[in-house]
Order: structure tokens, then C-alpha cells, then sequence
């Protein structure tokens, strides 16, 4: 059996949730302390150790905190780059927090800044807007295309009239050589 020591802390919380019948995911985050081992990102070539290390962490807190969405902090990407590519470190020490399905992460002992819900909103509508904006971009461009098109064919259409004629003038001309061409015909 395992030696489980209460703190003052974990008795608090528990009074506070039977009291005041709080579920744990709406009044705290989840917070956790991890060491990732890197050695895995030694096995490959020295060029591409750094650039898998970082992969090594993502798919590390994916399996540990039960979730696809992670935001790495910049302290962890710099302590791996800090050596260059070729040399990342062997073990990186973190602190997690776990806030309704996002996982935040840095180095340990480094303050970890989570986005209010008002941030979080923001940027929900400015990716909206900019999806409207593509949206609305796309149709333009087809709508330009299919103009340009119409401009390409009458752009041919002047480059095949002779030099010197505008369209107009080549139309006119060309009833003239059939009727030419029709009294040659006849003295044949």
C-alpha cells in the first residue's frame, strides 16, 4: 500500500467541494510537474535531434495530460535550441496546467500565462472573420477569372484581325473578300 500524507491543502479542497458541491474542473485547473526524458531524439542523425525533441515533448503531454490541444512555451522550445540543433538537452524539466482541454506548458519555475476567457473569445472571432475574408476573397477571384477570361477571348480576337483594323473594320471586310471571292468564282 502506498504511503498517501494529506496536506492542509488537499483537506481544504475537499470540504470546499463537499460544502459548496463544486465539480474539480470548474474552480481549478489541473497543474502537474514533469521530467521528459529527450534521449529518444539521440537516435537520430545529429541534424535533426533539436527539431525532434520538440516533437518528443508534444507527443509526450498528449499522452500524459489526455488531450490533442498543447501550447508549448517559448522557455522549453529555447532550452532545447539553446545548444543548437545538433545537441538538445538529455532531460527537460515542466510545469503543466490543464484549463478546459488546452494544456499550457513551460519550464519549471517559470510563470505560465493563460489567456482570460475574453482573449480566448477575441480570438475565436478574429479566425471567423478572417475565414469570412478568404470566403469573400475566393469568389472574387473567380468572378475576376472568369472576367479575365471574357477579356482573353476578345483580346484574341483583336490579335487575329489584321494589323492596323479594329475589330469592327476586320468584320466589315471580311463580307467584301467573300463577295471577291464569289465573282472569281463565276468567271472560272
Amino acid at each position: 500500500m502506498k504511503n498517501f500524507k494529506w496536506s492542509l491543502l488537499d483537506i481544504f479542497i475537499k470540504v470546499y467541494k463537499v460544502k459548496f458541491n463544486i465539480n474539480e474542473s470548474e474552480y481549478m485547473a489541473e497543474e502537474k510537474v514533469f521530467t521528459i526524458p529527450l534521449r529518444e531524439a539521440f537516435e537520430l542523425e545529429r541534424n535533426k535531434r533539436a527539431r525532434n525533441a520538440s516533437k518528443i515533448v508534444r507527443d509526450f503531454l498528449i499522452r500524459h495530460m489526455k488531450t490533442e490541444n498543447i501550447k508549448i512555451g517559448k522557455s522549453i522550445n529555447e532550452s532545447i535550441w539553446k545548444r543548437g540543433i545538433s545537441k538538445p538537452p538529455r532531460k527537460v524539466r515542466i510545469h503543466v496546467i490543464k484549463e478546459e482541454n488546452v494544456v499550457y506548458s513551460e519550464l519549471l519555475g517559470i510563470e505560465i500565462k493563460t489567456p482570460s476567457k475574453e482573449d480566448v473569445k477575441k480570438k475565436e472571432e478574429k479566425k471567423k472573420e478572417k475565414k469570412e475574408k478568404i470566403k469573400e476573397e475566393r469568389k472574387e477571384r473567380k468572378k475576376k477569372t472568369i472576367q479575365d477570361e471574357i477579356q482573353e477571348e476578345i483580346k484574341g480576337k483583336v490579335e487575329e484581325t489584321p494589323k492596323g483594323l479594329t475589330p469592327e473594320e476586320a468584320t466589315k471586310e471580311k463580307p467584301k473578300e467573300t463577295q471577291i471571292d464569289e465573282k472569281s468564282k463565276e468567271k472560272i
